[in-house]
């Protein structure tokens, strides 16, 4: 395991994870001298009953609910954050709950500054420093989240906050918390928090702090995604993804932004696609390149969280990170009847993809090769990692 002369790794999450885990919330709340937290959620996690659960599981723990405000849609707003922010002080809360997905998370975190400064101004806080005073905050995945709701960063009205205070302070995952979704939802929301992981630890100043939690996230990943899709309802699958779901997001925190990811969001405002989706695409096609172009290649190490202790014992070192790509590759295999797995299954002309290359070519040239962007997107618009894997 390489390690760099300097590095850095924060994570204040403590994650509560389980059966039952929910009951904990009024222990782990008046830990933190709080009583009376504030739901942040949506509408469709309301109607899938799961708040119910939640209030159900305070029981007779002396704390209770101050409200929920379920006004969050598929986008983070100001105007969402602010009205969060009114209840919040007229009901005489202490806290925050957010239960849902990157949008209720985003939500919530911008309600803690505004509520922890005692503003109604988000853009005051164009820059933050690495320590601040915030509210308790709990994060609580549901079936809607992407694992970013773990992480250190929030966007809203496509404004970027970042700083490891915004990370939650306890994340409970519970089983009754999990609703089944569609399984394309599923298939989608994994493979991007995989690509999340393997991105982190893949870059040169990758450190071994990080590594343990990506290897950690990507094994749960990987062992579970197929079972859990072919059996929705075993909540024993749905459970361990979820937990390397909400893995990824403290991963994502500690490493710098990847060229796939950055790949994923100029193709996604592009073509109007998920970049979760995008990202999943690009993934195999990016490894397969760096394997054959580049000198540092695939981290040979992949293979184990990948392919498994047997398989790794059983593959010479120097043959490791092909193996890693080759079992990557088999995963998504068994997933393409799940989400399409190449651009062009997106009915996406291929000019559009141009754009997406002229936006990040430069820092792609710098970091992968000439003419690196390109070739991998041209690869994941055909679906042949062959033609971003090899010389032209």
């Amino acid at each position: 395991m390489k390690v760099p002369d300097y590095f850095k790794f924060f994570n204040k999450t403590r994650i509560v994870s389980g059966s039952k885990a929910l009951e904990n919330i009024p222990y782990e709340l008046q830990s933190m001298d709080a009583v009376k937290p504030l739901v942040i959620t949506d509408r469709a996690t309301v109607n899938d009953g799961v708040i119910k659960t939640l209030i159900s599981a305070y029981g007779d723990s002396g704390c209770v609910i101050g409200g929920v405000f379920d006004g969050v849609t598929t986008y983070a707003s100001t105007k969402t954050a602010i009205d969060a922010a009114e209840l919040y002080r007229a009901r005489g809360c202490d806290s925050i709950i957010a239960a849902g997905g990157e949008a209720v998370a985003s939500v919530a975190r911008g309600l803690n500054l505004l509520v922890s400064y005692k503003t109604d101004d988000l853009l005051q806080f164009d820059t933050l420093p690495d320590t601040i005073n915030l509210r308790p905050f709990i994060v609580i995945p549901t079936s809607d989240s992407t694992g970013l709701e773990t992480s250190s960063m929030c966007e809203i009205d496509g404004r970027k906050y970042k700083s490891g205070e915004l990370m939650p302070d306890i994340v409970i995952i519970d089983p009754r918390m999990l609703k089944k979704r569609e399984k394309s939802q599923t298939v989608i929301t994994a493979l991007s928090a995989m690509a999340r992981s393997i991105e982190a630890c893949s870059e040169s100043d990758a450190n071994p702090l990080n590594d343990s939690f990506a290897f950690a996230a990507i094994q749960l990943i990987s062992e579970n995604i197929s079972p859990a899709v072919k059996n929705i309802r075993s909540s024993k699958n749905r459970l361990a993804l979820a937990n390397g779901i909400a893995m990824s997001g403290i991963v994502f925190s500690n490493a710098p932004e990847g060229g796939c990811s950055e790949l994923a969001v100029e193709v996604a405002k592009a073509t109007g696609h998920s970049r979760l989706l995008c990202s999943t695409i690009l993934l195999p096609c990016m490894l397969d390149y760096k394997l054959n172009n580049m000198k540092e290649g695939v981290r040979g190490e992949l293979l184990l969280p990948l392919g498994g202790i047997d398989s790794y014992c059983a593959t010479p070192e120097s043959e490791r990170g092909e193996m890693a790509v080759q079992s990557l590759k088999k995963l998504y295999a068994g997933m393409r009847r799940y989400i399409p797995l190449d651009f062009k299954s997106l009915i996406i002309p291929e000019y559009i993809l141009d754009n997406a290359v002229s936006a990040v070519e430069a820092g792609f040239a710098k970091r992968y090769g000439k003419d690196a962007c390109g070739r991998i997107l041209e690869s994941a618009y055909a679906g042949d990692l062959s033609t971003g894997g090899s010389e032209k």
